[in-house]
């Protein structure tokens, strides 16, 4: 019986595993049901074509990580400064819209300045109590009405009002007035946000991340397509499909946390507090459309690496450019876009006509003509078009979010159960983060500090 079992195999529970293995702790099991490693970090091979299951980009304001990242994966990094821009009103600003919005027609720009500044100086104005209220009162009513309120609703695809803001910290960023008005007269002259500079690997993809860290694990500590179908709790013990049991002293869960609840069957659900938490816990679902083109060139000529699109009029909420990321991610003479769609049971769309929908919304915004948008046996460009889902996406914090996580966590760490990960800990993680709470599980239960 291993001390330690790990259940997930994706970023959080691969840096548990390799972290043990830097402590020279052994006594551990990590399975994964999928056939190969990396949960989200994954990269999918199409006719020659590359796409990160969803946008995926390295970058740490920590030092440790950081440092772990470039190990990992050294001599397969490249720095890139970004290029990501917004799209409304048939005009690319830069990103972040709050701070760029030079171009945009005089109304929308004298709307966004005039609405900060009213918000900067209403001293009367209550505290937010949701997250559709923080953004009217940082931003004030001109960049809430003309891009945060409509692109966020499309990003979570979640009623704004009933979400906390407390998760938000530095992901937002917050220019000053003047910097807003300067960025309203004249082009960009400033970088903002943490991610300005970003790595990727120059081969492999995303997955060449959790593919580093797999190679660091024994393969007599690895089992792969072995999936948890019950937990007990109690007796300590996991049920696998075909009917093994694994027993443990200590368990590692990456699982999404209403899964492993559900695992643990009755005696979780027996807790009423635990239960109410439970179904308060929702998130979306996000839905990525790859096409994979003839041609090395678009009608976007700017090299941009993403763009948020605010507006109703395309299905998808953001597209990126997987070959400028790095070349390795398509063909020679082709190219790449990949459009996010987030759906939920507040907004939901029907699975099978995304591929369609994007490829109209890609002529609606001039990146292709109607003939472009036809697959190539046809005389268009399209070679690839895959629709590709994420379920769950991102989680939803719902405004009793920090109470009812604090009640689950409290349940399942009393029954020697470590909740971790994104989806572990019911939290917007980046890489970083999940790769820092895997380590952390390791040095707390191999009694190492951090």
């Amino acid at each position: 019986m291993p001390q330690v079992v790990i259940v997930g195999a994706g970023l959080t529970g691969l840096s548990a595993a390799y972290h043990f293995e830097e402590l020279g702790f052994s006594d551990y099991l990590l399975v994964e049901r999928e056939d190969e490693v990396g949960g989200l970090a994954r990269t999918l091979e199409l006719d020659g074509f590359a796409f990160d299951y969803s946008i995926h980009i390295l970058y740490t304001a920590d030092p440790y990580a950081g440092e772990l990242l470039q190990r990992l994966l050294d001599g397969n990094l490249v720095r890139q400064a970004r290029r990501s821009f917004c799209y409304s009103r048939g005009v690319y600003t830069e990103y972040p819209y709050q701070a760029h919005t030079f171009g945009l027609p005089a109304e929308v720009i004298a709307d966004n300045i005039l609405g900060l500044v009213e918000a900067i100086y209403d001293r009367d104005a209550a505290a937010p109590r949701n997250f559709e209220e923080w953004i009217e009162r940082t931003f004030g009513r001109g960049i809430a009405r003309h891009f945060m309120l409509p692109y966020n609703r499309r990003v979570w695809a979640w009623d704004l009002a009933e979400m906390g803001f407390d998760w938000i910290a530095e992901r937002v960023p917050r220019p000053r007035l003047e910097d807003v008005i300067l960025g309203a007269l004249q082009p960009p002259t400033q970088a903002y946000g943490p991610n300005r500079e970003f790595w990727y690997p120059e081969r492999g993809g995303i997955e060449a991340l959790p593919r580093a860290l797999a190679r660091e694990i024994p393969a007599s500590r690895l089992r792969l397509e072995t999936r948890v179908t019950a937990i007990d709790l109690e007796a300590k013990r996991l049920t696998l499909d075909g009917g093994e049991t694994l027993a443990y002293e200590r368990l590692i869960s990456t699982l999404p946390l209403p899964r492993l609840l559900a695992l643990a069957g009755a005696r979780a659900l027996d807790d009423e507090r635990v239960r109410a938490a439970l179904r308060r816990l929702q998130h979306n679902v996000v839905h990525t459309v790859n096409i994979g083109l003839r041609g090395a060139t678009l009608a976007d000529d700017a090299l941009r690496h993403w763009v948020y699109l605010p507006e109703e009029r395309t299905v998808f909420h953001r597209i990126s450019y997987p070959h400028r990321f790095s070349a390795s991610m398509a063909p020679p003479g082709c190219c790449s876009i990949q459009a996010e769609i987030s759906t939920s049971q507040k907004r939901p769309l029907e699975r099978a006509t995304l591929v369609a929908q994007t490829l109209e919304g890609l002529v609606d915004i001039g990146l292709l003509d109607a003939r472009e948008a036809r697959p190539a046996a046809e005389g268009g460009r399209v070679l690839v078009a895959n629709i590709h889902t994420l379920d769950p996406a991102y989680i939803i914090y719902h405004l009793e979010h920090r109470a009812d996580l604090a009640t689950l966590e409290a349940f399942v760490a009393a029954h020697d159960v470590h909740s971790r990960g994104r989806f572990g800990q019911w939290e917007y993680f980046n890489m970083d983060h999940s790769i820092l709470s895997g380590r952390d599980a390791a040095h707390a239960l191999s009694g190492s500090s951090s």
